[in-house]
C-alpha cells in the first residue's frame, strides 16, 4: 500500500507511451515500376492506376489495400510509383499482389497486368516491376 503513489503514476506514464500518434501512421512502402513492351507514345490523357490488393482468399474479388492513379500526359514508360499499405492492415498470414492498368481518356483498358506479382509477405519483396500487356 505504501507504493501506490508511485505505482500508479508509472502506469499512466506506459499507457500514455504505449499508444503514441506516430504507431498508428506507420506503414511500408511499396515501390513500384510500370511498363509495356509497344513502341508507341500514348496521347494525354490516358490514366495509370496502380494497387496493391488482398489476394488471399479464392473465389473472392481481392480487397484493394493501397491504389493510386496518375495522368501519363504524354510522359513514356517506365512509370514509378510508390503506395504506402498501413502496417495495421497488413496480415502476415495473408498474400498481397500489386496490379497496374492503364485507360485511355475514354475509360477504355488499354493495357494491364497478366501476371501475379507479389509483394509484402511470404517472403515477397516490397518493391515489383511490372510489364504490362496491351488489351485488344
Amino acid at each position: 500500500m505504501r507504493f501506490l503513489p508511485l505505482i500508479a503514476p508509472l502506469a499512466l506514464v506506459v499507457a500514455a507511451c504505449s499508444s503514441m500518434p506516430g504507431d498508428e501512421a506507420a506503414s511500408t512502402q511499396v515501390e513500384v515500376t510500370a511498363a509495356y513492351r509497344e513502341r508507341i507514345m500514348l496521347t494525354p490523357g490516358h490514366v495509370l492506376t496502380v494497387k496493391v490488393e488482398d489476394v488471399s482468399l479464392m473465389d473472392a474479388p481481392a480487397r484493394v489495400m493501397a491504389e493510386t492513379t496518375q495522368p501519363l500526359d504524354g510522359r513514356g514508360p517506365p512509370y514509378a510509383v510508390t503506395l504506402s499499405v498501413p502496417n495495421a492492415r497488413i496480415d502476415p498470414r495473408h498474400t498481397y499482389a500489386v496490379r497496374a492498368e492503364i485507360r485511355d481518356p475514354a475509360g477504355a483498358l488499354r493495357f494491364t497486368t497478366d501476371t501475379r506479382h507479389s509483394v509484402l509477405t511470404n517472403g515477397a519483396p516490397n518493391k515489383a516491376d511490372i510489364m504490362m500487356v496491351g488489351v485488344r
